[in-house]
């Protein structure tokens, strides 16, 4: 409105006039979240799994102190997570976690987000409530879609109805208007970037357990490589089981469970999970946690996304938190360096800054340059890495898995989204299993600055493949992605990762086990 103008005055007026008689709800406050002022706690009220019967919500309470985490951002999923429990006796002792959040939805099924609720309990049908838990994979206790009372009928909270009858209209207009991606800046989710379908959300709340920790209540980087190693077992075992690729490896998707004498991860969060088999899987989508998307993810690219994009995210998570620390008092300690550095210089470039910053295909190419080969790979990313004999191993993690994913004759280096600058040699020694893959990395990492030079290197790309040279891949007559879809390709570096992990798990374990014995 034009406020310039007698119209737009009017208007304004108007608004103001209505904004005063505006309910609660209509403000903004949701009826369903209670302070219980007396007693010092919130009132959550989930939906229970049969959400609604006879014209009523049917609600669990849940009790809670105060949020882990509140929404900081105006866009987005708006995510909100609380620590609960069902006594609220117990209130000080939760055991829930409560998943408060306004995931999209659109008319197009192809791009409408699943419904959590409904793939974790896909996924605890296809393999047991008691594997679930063994495994650490969150489970959904209760849960749907949040209602109110609307004219006396019951209604979903979304923003259709919220913003009923102007929603309509205005997204008849965003239909008709040429889609402008947003540049996403920060650790910013990749759907703010689906314009056409930014205003039909819908409030969904679950309750979930275990009840796990982030990742920054972690000592060491040695419990960190214990708690990805159980992640990707649990990834892997939700793959080969229900079929559900998870689609989002991320720090904030990955949680800590600790019974006091050792710590276990637990995979949580499959709002962007989606079933292998499905035509959607085969859609190009770029979905998932900016800094940790893969490169195909990032580059939109037709070709169907697999479960090493999940290990790829993998990669970028322990690079993340190699640079910028594992512990919450090293990653405070690292942002007040990145602050003063920037007080000084306000063009000072920070490590991994355009893995967080700019469109997607400069998050991209920001990523192909620093993973190109394994110079880049050191310059770029490992030697910022903190320090300390715990961060050596992680970085020795980190060469292994980039090696895996970008140095391995398996694959084309097109199919990783790189180009042919690794000259791998044409008669590598073809060894199996994790081994080899170890046994690259440490050749990379005592001497072989590019993989192809000398008898070093040649020992560097022992690992399963066809043992043709790499430079194949860039010839047109042959798709460097048809490797990318072959399933036994797939497997074969899947459970060489995952023997690569349950390695680096065993060997944490007996670092921590001899820290905790020297104490003494």
């Amino acid at each position: 409105m034009d406020i310039t103008d007698s119209v737009g005055r009017a208007a304004y007026i108007s608004f103001i006039v209505s904004l005063c008689y505006c309910n609660d709800y209509e403000l903004g406050y949701d009826p369903t979240v209670v302070w219980n002022a007396d007693k010092k706690y919130w009132v959550i009220k989930c939906p229970d799994s049969t959400a609604v019967k006879d014209g009523e919500m049917r609600v669990v309470n849940y009790y809670a102190l105060k949020p882990i985490f509140e929404a900081e951002r105006l866009f987005g999923r708006h995510t909100r997570g609380f620590a609960a429990s069902l006594d609220p006796d117990l209130v000080d002792e939760p055991d829930t976690f409560i998943k408060d959040s306004w995931p999209y939805e659109s008319s197009d099924s192809q791009h409408t987000s699943r419904n959590e609720l409904d793939i974790l309990r896909d996924i605890e049908e296809q393999i047991g409530k008691d594997t679930m838990d063994t495994l650490g994979v969150i489970r959904a206790t209760n849960g749907g879609t949040v209602c109110f009372s609307k004219a006396g009928n019951l209604v979903n909270d979304d923003t259709s109805n919220i913003m009923e009858p102007i929603f309509a209209d205005f997204e008849t207009a965003l239909c008709e208007t040429p889609s402008v991606p947003i540049i996403s800046k920060g650790r910013a989710s990749a759907e703010e970037n689906l314009t056409r379908n930014i205003l039909l959300r819908v409030h969904r709340r679950l309750a979930l357990q275990p009840l796990g920790q982030p990742l920054h209540t972690l000592k060491s980087p040695y419990e960190l490589i214990i708690v990805l190693a159980d992640v990707m077992v649990a990834h892997s075992t939700i793959l080969k089981t229900s079929g559900y690729l998870h689609r989002d490896i991320s720090p904030n998707n990955i949680m800590v469970v600790d019974d006091g004498e050792r710590v276990s991860g637990l995979l949580i969060d499959f709002d962007y999970a989606v079933k292998t088999g499905e035509a959607r899987l085969a859609i190009a989508e770029r979905l998932g946690t900016l800094p940790f998307m893969s490169i195909s993810n990032l580059q939109n690219s037709k070709v169907q996304r697999s479960e090493l994009d999940d290990w790829e995210s993998l990669l970028y998570v322990v690079c993340w938190l190699g640079v910028h620390g594992v512990s919450h008092d090293e990653q405070v300690a690292y942002q007040q360096e990145i602050d003063a550095a920037c007080k000084v210089d306000k063009y000072y470039r920070y490590p991994l800054i355009e893995w967080e910053a700019g469109t997607f295909d400069d998050v991209a190419r920001a990523k192909q340059n620093d993973l190109e080969d394994d110079e880049s790979f050191n310059d770029c990313v490992l030697q910022y890495f903190q320090d300390g004999a715990a961060y050596d191993e992680l970085k020795d993690m980190a060469r292994s898995l980039r090696f895996a994913l970008f140095a391995n004759p398996e694959l084309g280096l097109l199919y990783r989204g790189l180009s042919a600058k690794e000259d791998i040699p044409d008669k590598p020694t073809l060894m199996k299993g994790a081994k080899a893959i170890k046994t690259g990395a440490k050749a990379i990492k005592t001497g072989a600055k590019a993989i192809g030079k000398g008898a070093i290197a040649s020992e560097a790309v022992a690992y399963r493949g066809s043992g043709v040279h790499s430079k194949r891949f860039s010839v047109k007559k042959v798709n460097p992605f048809e490797k990318r879809l072959e399933p036994k390709a797939r497997k074969y570096i899947n459970d060489d990762l995952l023997a690569l992990m349950s390695e680096c798990k065993d060997a944490a374990i007996a670092a921590l086990h001899e820290m905790s014995t020297s104490d003494f």
